[in-house]
């Protein structure tokens, strides 16, 4: 008997993998593709930390200038040259042992429990330093220390407790030589940020 229904012919589908010439295409072109990004996104993260520093700092300084007003008592902020720490101290502790010394940074030394909880070290993003500064000196520092501008601190800036401050500009960097200025103005205790396009450190 014959059917009027149509046959299908069986078809065959063909898979077809990658040759070693496209595979190695492939690769090439995601070694090109790394080679452009990364430098890009290494300079997108380098940059944010550099502004995330100068947030810190500008935090730091109202820190100052608040306990400064809350306590009645002169504060002052220095900052390790060409390092990432930074410290408050009020002015009458200014020479005191604890408040000069500096000690070095051991990377692997695991810092105690409690510091995790009373943050005691202040220090700026990871591979931001200050690479300088421009503060009015003060006569009032040298009157209560005169060593006060030398060792491994940066010179004081002052936070008083009329609200008013230093005036003071000071650079960060960051391990791409981008830097960016952060500047404090006395009268009002306002502080900003700045990028430097291209200048020497002080």
């Amino acid at each position: 008997m014959r059917t009027n229904a149509p046959r299908f012919a069986e078809k065959h589908v063909l898979r077809r993998g990658l040759t070693l010439v496209e595979l190695v295409l492939v690769l090439a072109l995601l070694v090109v593709i790394s080679a452009i990004s990364v430098p890009l996104l290494e300079g997108s993260f380098s940059r944010a930390a550099l502004h995330s520093g100068g947030d810190l700092l500008r935090g730091a300084w109202a820190t100052a200038r608040l306990a400064a007003m809350q306590s009645g008592a002169t504060h002052v902020f220095r900052f390790e040259p060409n390092g990432s720490r930074f410290q408050i101290v009020a002015l009458n502790a200014l020479g005191a042992p604890e408040a000069s010394d500096l000690a070095p940074i051991d990377p692997e030394a695991e810092p105690p429990a409690t510091e995790f909880v009373r943050l005691s070290e202040n220090r700026l993003p990871d591979g931001i330093i200050f690479t300088g500064g421009n503060i009015s000196s003060s006569a009032q520092v040298l009157a209560t220390l005169p060593s006060a501008a030398e060792g491994p601190w940066s010179q004081p800036i002052l936070f008083h407790p009329n609200g008013t401050t230093s005036d003071a500009s000071v650079l960060l960097a960051n391990s791409r030589q981008a830097m960016i200025r952060v500047t404090l103005r006395g009268l009002t205790g306002i502080s900003q940020t700045a990028e430097v396009e291209s200048e020497a450190a002080p």
